[in-house]
């Protein structure tokens, strides 16, 4: 399995060649690959959108009280980033479009056709999503160590829609006040008299008599199509966008005029079958095993499932790539980052019959002691792993996980890996141990020569707007110790990259991964490049974890193999 899960991440990012090493002092073998470092731009953005997808249907009661009870963890995560909370936008919209031209029950009209929503909340004010920004046009000074900004001169003006309008163009909607955070640095808010959590927990307080037909895609394209009139100002054009389905059930987005859902022949023999969540599975998903309604047996295991491809005459749903192509017009893909909190998928669907010999697909997970459960989200992780072609696993978390916050904190820390200068999303190749070789308490079990080095093998280069690129080599060694600031003007080279101590590129949940505190580094010696300019990089790097428990090789390079290795115990 191992070794399927390599192939696919070097087809997808280039394979350059790959790399054995035998660590005698460690008696271990380990091997590495080319791996891709998500491209960065020169100047990144400080802006955030964030959009929770949140399933309305009947049984996602006690799945909203978990999300509301840990969405905390995220700010806590984003809080961390360097200069504080990002400035963001948060917004809640749900999977109920309704069902077309088919008055199905419980479907009635268009549902809340992609649309944000506050409910009765009191918070925020003037919009249906949460605006949280740095106050603008205004000196304000950040304590690197404690993060209070003890002097600056912000006030109300600088909150005024005029302090955030460029060249005519309004980036923030108007009515924001002025407010400090906890370390008394100065933000411009759309809510007062709570904090962020309150407001977030009233306005996801979505309910649950929405449709049982979710249309997670078709809504998200409505919530976020450019120029609507539905959410205006929401989607900012320089922001990060960060989405998160939170749904025990697959995605249904119909084709118009919605055929899937007529309702005028519902026998097991007729064209479409009941009129159930199953048809969105027929006519949406393709397995090995072909459908039968009229299952000879109780139950049927259909293995390899994969959404049904744009040509199949019986697909009914709009294909994922649809969804895909939108989304990745609207927001480049290193500007994207999505996750969901759904029904696990390994491919196979199992399909039993309720009391009227209807076909229905069993549940993959149903804790105990609990109201939920899930179905398989087949297409929703073909959505999800598009964006994250890397090899995480970070992104696709079970909804029927007992607590949250495992999945919060990791969307934040892909967004701050993201949004933060060349962050890699996996250890490096001769930089094993980043806070060794920076001067602190090493993490890994490597010997003192092996963790204290930081050499790693990158090809980078700058691509400008115009689709030009240059290749850069590594800072010379003998100029500043290879680290110099980003723009230093006796530069030796034009411009060079260098790997430095970046505690916002770890992630203490999984052993200071992804990067261990890694990130890549672009030093210029005098005009830098454009803006929109971006720094793609590919190093040879490991595995976050020790992927095989009975190889004999350390997988993650981390000096501990197998059983001896905590990511082994208990399997």
């Amino acid at each position: 399995m191992l070794k399927l899960l390599i192939l696919f991440v070097i087809l997808m990012t280039g394979c350059f060649g790959s790399e054995s090493q035998n660590n005698n002092n460690n008696n271990t073998d380990t091997t590495s690959f080319w791996f891709n470092v998500s491209t960065f731009n020169y100047i990144k953005s400080r802006d955030l959108d964030i959009l929770f997808q949140i399933d309305t249907s009947g049984s996602m009661r006690e799945a909203q009280t978990r999300l509301r009870s840990r969405f905390s963890e995220l700010i806590t995560v984003l809080k961390r980033f360097p200069g504080g909370l990002p400035n963001i936008h948060i917004g809640v919209s749900t999977t109920d479009i309704g069902t077309y031209n088919y008055n199905v029950g419980g479907c009635e009209g268009v549902g809340d056709d992609g649309m944000l929503l506050k409910g009765a909340c009191a918070n925020p004010v003037g919009q249906n999503f949460i605006v949280d920004v740095e106050a603008a046009g205004c000196n304000i000074e950040r304590d690197a160590d404690s993060g209070n900004c003890s002097n600056h001169k912000c006030a109300q003006e600088n909150c005024d829609v005029s302090a955030f309008t460029v060249n005519g163009v309004e980036k923030e909607p108007a009515g924001l006040m002025f407010a400090e955070d906890d370390d008394g640095c100065p933000r411009c808010r759309n809510y007062s008299g709570e904090d962020i959590n309150s407001v977030f927990d009233c306005i996801s307080d979505v309910g649950t008599s929405g449709c049982g037909f979710e249309q997670h895609f078709e809504s998200l394209l409505r919530a976020l199509v450019p120029h609507n009139t539905k959410n205006p100002e929401f989607i900012r054009h320089d922001a990060f966008l960060a989405i998160l389905f939170v749904t025990d059930e697959d995605d249904c987005s119909a084709k118009q005029p919605g055929n899937i859902f007529d309702d005028s022949d519902t026998s097991i023999s007729g064209n479409l079958g009941p009129l159930s969540s199953f048809r969105c599975t027929e006519f949406g998903i393709v397995c090995d095993e072909p459908w039968e309604r009229g299952m000879s047996e109780s139950s049927m295991t259909h293995t390899n499932c994969h959404s049904r491809p744009a040509a199949d005459p019986d697909n009914y749903l709009w294909p994922v790539s649809t969804y895909i192509n939108f989304l990745t017009t609207i927001k480049p893909l290193d500007h994207t980052v999505v996750g969901a909190l759904a029904g696990p998928d390994n491919g196979i669907l199992r399909v039993s019959l309720d009391e009227n010999s209807w076909p229905y697909l069993q549940n993959v997970c149903s804790p105990p002691d609990s109201s939920i459960y899930a179905v398989s989200g087949i297409r929703l992780s073909e959505f999800v792993n598009y964006f994250n072609s890397n090899g995480t696993n970070w992104a696709f978390n079970s909804i029927c996980d007992n607590d949250y916050t495992p999945a919060l904190q990791r969307f934040g820390f892909e967004i701050k890996n993201k949004m933060i200068e060349g962050c890699p999303d996996f250890p490096l190749e001769g930089c094993p141990d980043p806070p060794a070789a920076f001067g602190m308490q090493g993490i890994t079990s490597l010997s003192q020569e092996l963790s204290e080095s930081c050499n790693p093998v990158c090809n980078v280069k700058i691509i400008e707007p115009d689709g030009q690129s240059r290749s850069i080599g590594q800072c010379p060694e003998d100029y500043k110790d290879g680290h110099p600031d980003k723009r230093d003007p006796n530069l030796p080279v034009e411009a060079c990259w260098h790997v430095v101590w970046a505690p916002e590129c770890s992630n203490e949940i999984i052993n200071y991964g992804p990067s261990r505190g890694a990130a890549i580094r672009v030093s210029i010696r005098s005009t830098p490049p454009l803006l929109g300019s971006i720094i793609e990089a590919s190093c040879l790097g490991f595995q976050n974890t020790e992927t095989i428990c009975n190889d004999t090789i350390d997988n993650d390079y981390d000096g501990l193999v197998d059983s001896k290795d905590p990511d082994c115990y208990g399997k």
